[in-house]
Order: structure tokens, then sequence, then C-alpha cells
């Protein structure tokens, strides 16, 4: 299935208000699920979020974590461009802080702290693409 056909699926989702949606087309299934409470817009900022908040990933050592895309979008680390970032090199975090917002089909999902820590690096500029998997920001 070509990633343009996806994209037209996730905005009919978005443009309706259906919470499943099934397809099995050309030898691939696809399955969208909208979780509950998720609300479809275009904010003007991220701090009007527009999507439930999206775990980064559980912590993976007692010591830390590496606080990873869960979906392919833009990552910004402050909440409008005038204002201060979420977090930066050095800050101390608590679970459910966010760490993030990524932007994805002009909706702004944000990324939370799974675990309390400080944050050790942030791997990727503000306003880059990033891939689903990718590693944003340590925690230690």
């Amino acid at each position: 299935m070509k990633p343009e056909r996806i994209k037209a699926l996730i905005e009919l989702m978005v443009d309706s208000d259906l919470s499943e949606l099934s397809l099995s087309e050309e030898g691939t299934q696809l399955r969208l699920l909208r979780e509950h409470g998720s609300v479809a817009g275009s904010p003007v900022t991220a701090s009007a979020a527009a999507a439930p908040a999206i775990p980064c990933n559980p912590p993976e050592t007692a010591g830390g974590y590496q606080a990873k895309a869960p979906l392919h979008g833009i990552v910004h680390f402050t909440p409008a461009p005038d204002q201060p970032p979420f977090i930066e090199v050095g800050s101390q975090v608590s679970v459910g802080q966010t760490l993030a917002v990524l932007e994805a089909m002009k909706m702004f999902h944000p990324l939370k702290a799974q675990a309390d820590g400080v944050v050790e690096a942030i791997l990727v500029a503000g306003g880059s693409e990033v891939e689903a998997g990718q590693v944003l920001v340590r925690i230690a």
C-alpha cells in the first residue's frame, strides 16, 4: 500500500467520526484506531494538542532510558515558536512531563516522560523530521 493511500485514509478518519478502520489491499492489511478522547483539528500551537499523549517508550534500565519517536513526524521542543523549550540538557524531568511534541498529519502528539531523571542529551534539532523509533532524548 502506498504512503499516499495511507495518508488519505488517516485524513478520512480525522475528518469523520470513525473510531476504527480496517482495510486489506494489495496483500497488505492496515488497521487504524482512534484512541478514546482524541479530538481532530488543526491547533495553532503545540500547547493546544489535538491528540492524546503518546508514551515515548518504557524505561529501558533502572538508570535511565531513551525517549523514542512513536511515529513519523516533525519534532517540536517548544509549545510555540516564541516560548521556552519543554526541556534542556540538564533539566530534571518527572513521569508524565512533556518532553516534546510530535506533529503528524496536522495533529500534535505530546510525548511524555515515562520515568523520572535528568535530560542527558537531546539528539535531534527542533523542527526536524523524525522517523518512528528514532531516539530523540536520552534520560539518565
